[in-house]
């Protein structure tokens, strides 16, 4: 009976140290070839990790996951590594992302990306147009605005994203070829294996990573403060509405050397010198001169709708059957926008006044924001702009003196939205259609040291019990 249940343990242990060595070696294997040699940022999804959670989270909840969704057609067979990723070029806009996925059968691919990814034009290359590959019977599909791209053999396909619509054949092409590929001794790749979470992200001073929880999502990073000047014991200088439904700050400016510099060491909060001068129907704004009297806080805060009277202009016949143009009032429901900055209130004012951008009235130029009504007003310390005409401005009491509670990593910058809230108020119905299955959202971000930051959030979900992963992609 003893030898028995030795050889029944040695088997059972025989069988884990396989799968252990089985997912290791399925991890290793998924970093090859897979991300540029002079990528930018990379994102690594962990489909490994993903996978246990949602087994997990199917042996809960096995209705939602046998559901069918209705989508017929042909699909064809991705073979799905242990991590899959997508990375930016130092070469590209930040906006282009690039990534690829191995592919075990190819059938009925293009029907799949017409129908999941829009795409519409397919071109089929022949060699010599392809004259930096090796490979023939390269296909290309673009999508209708020409911001997704596709570049597929039998054996993988590559996918770029574009939001400039840039350029992306050269990086394609390289994809398949499996030319200029990190080598596995590159520091971005060795940062890219050790970073944990479902989804990871890895840039020069930047780090994070997202997981996928039963009802919420939760996210963790790091990131450059070394041109933000922070104060000790960071917090909001106006008080928010209990009502509101977005309330967000933050305490911090620009430290002299960055801001008169423009300039910023490799790992540091950057800044691209002057920012660009700004012209919106003939008024020209310049960022720098609104920068100057900027003093380190600014808040944003949106409550339930108000109404407001709206100037309508309408066509009418007199009795000499002439077109006469009549204007006409109606009540409008908009969100009550409030945007509160601590400024040098007194030089601000002159500044956008003789820009045209403030009218008569304290009101904001139409033609800056034609949306809404927009009122400004200041009590010299702060200045505000809100929807609502008269709007008062509440300051929140200083935490100083000694009877001051002292964070050692107090919060210089908060984001709460009540997204329940704001579906109810059915002020803005095409968000409401992405904002569905979510009920609340909060990002923290908090001084660690003099030259990093840290964020934290989490994302709610209305259903508690399912896992976030799947109702995002469901």
């Amino acid at each position: 009976m003893k030898l028995t249940l030795k050889i029944s343990a040695a088997i059972i242990l025989l069988l884990l140290i396989s799968v252990y060595g089985y997912l290791q070696f399925r991890d290793s294997r998924s970093y090859e070839g897979q991300i540029a040699k002079n990528a930018q940022v990379v994102y690594k999804l962990n489909v490994d990790a993903l996978m246990k959670t949602m087994a997990a989270d199917f042996i809960s909840n096995p209705g939602y996951y046998m559901k069918s969704k209705g989508q017929g057609g042909e699909r064809p067979d991705f073979s799905l590594p242990a991590n899959l990723f997508a990375y930016s070029l130092k070469t590209n806009e930040p906006g282009t992302v690039f990534s690829c996925m191995t592919l075990s059968d190819s059938t009925g691919l293009n029907a799949y990306l017409k129908r999941a990814l829009k795409i519409t034009d397919f071109t089929k290359f022949s060699e010599e147009v392809t004259a930096s590959s090796t490979d023939k019977g390269r296909i290309l599909g673009i999508s209708a605005d020409r911001k997704l791209t596709v570049l597929y053999n039998e054996k993988a396909i590559a996918i770029a994203f574009s939001l400039k619509k840039e350029n992306v054949m050269k990086e394609l092409n390289d994809i398949l070829d499996q030319k200029n590929r990190m080598e596995s001794s590159d520091p971005l790749m060795i940062a890219v294996k050790k970073a944990e979470g479902h989804l990871s992200w890895i840039a020069d001073g930047f780090s994070g990573r997202l997981d996928f929880k039963d009802g919420r999502a939760e996210m963790q990073g790091n990131f450059p403060i070394a041109g933000l000047k922070i104060p000790a014991q960071p917090q909001s200088l106006v008080k928010f509405s209990d009502r509101a439904l977005i309330k967000a700050w933050v305490n911090a400016g620009l430290s002299d050397q960055a801001s008169k510099s423009g300039k910023a060491e490799s790992g540091t909060f950057k800044w691209s010198g002057r920012f660009k001068e700004q012209t919106l129907k003939g008024i020209t704004i310049q960022p720098d001169s609104l920068l100057k009297s900027y003093h380190g806080f600014a808040a944003l805060e949106m409550g339930p709708g108000i109404t407001q009277m709206d100037s309508l202009v309408a066509y009418e016949y007199n009795d000499d059957f002439e077109k006469v143009a009549t204007v006409q009032l109606k009540k409008v429901t908009v969100p009550h926008f409030r945007i509160s900055v601590a400024a040098q209130t007194k030089t601000l004012m002159e500044y956008l006044k003789a820009k045209q951008v403030l009218l008569q009235g304290h009101r904001l130029n139409k033609e800056v924001f034609p949306l809404y009504q927009v009122f400004s007003q200041n009590n010299g310390l702060i200045w505000q702009l809100s929807t609502l005409e008269d709007d008062v401005i509440t300051l929140e009491k200083p935490k100083s003196g000694s009877s001051a509670p002292k964070a050692e990593h107090a919060d210089f910058f908060s984001l709460t939205a009540d997204l329940k809230g704001i579906k109810a108020q059915q002020l803005f119905p095409l968000l409401n259609t992405w904002i569905k299955p979510f009920s609340h959202l909060k990002i923290t971000a908090a001084k660690i040291d003099e030259r990093t930051g840290r964020v934290s959030g989490i994302l709610k979900f209305e259903n508690k019990n399912l896992n976030a992963f799947i109702q995002l992609i469901r």
